[in-house]
């Protein structure tokens, strides 16, 4: 049985939410960003690997000079049995630095 916070979503789910940019592949989202000093909070969607068609909503904190994760909360069932980062969290911040300059227009 899947808890609260293991919720995925579909696709059609998650269209009305409005993305700042789309991964060239089209299975991650991004629809949030704040901006506090040095640390970044990015939140989005991204693909499940297992489960096509489903997403899992991702939040990271991110600091922006060295990289690192600092923590953050991920759907997915990873999460849950070994911590965090899961490859999802990476996933959302490396589609974050790829993307840098053309989400800091807005």
């Amino acid at each position: 049985m899947t808890s609260a916070n293991q919720k995925t979503y579909k696709l059609d789910e998650i269209l009305g939410s409005p993305c700042l940019v789309i991964s060239s592949d089209k299975k991650t989202r991004i629809y949030g960003i704040n901006i506090n000093g040095r640390t970044t909070k990015i939140s989005g969607y991204t693909e499940s690997e297992s489960r096509e068609g489903y997403f899992h909503k991702v939040e990271i904190d991110y600091l922006q000079a060295s990289m690192y994760l600092l923590g953050g909360n991920c759907t997915c069932e990873s999460v849950q049995y070994y911590g965090v980062p899961c490859k999802h969290m990476l996933k959302i911040r490396n589609v974050y630095i790829k993307n840098k300059d053309k989400i800091n227009k807005y």
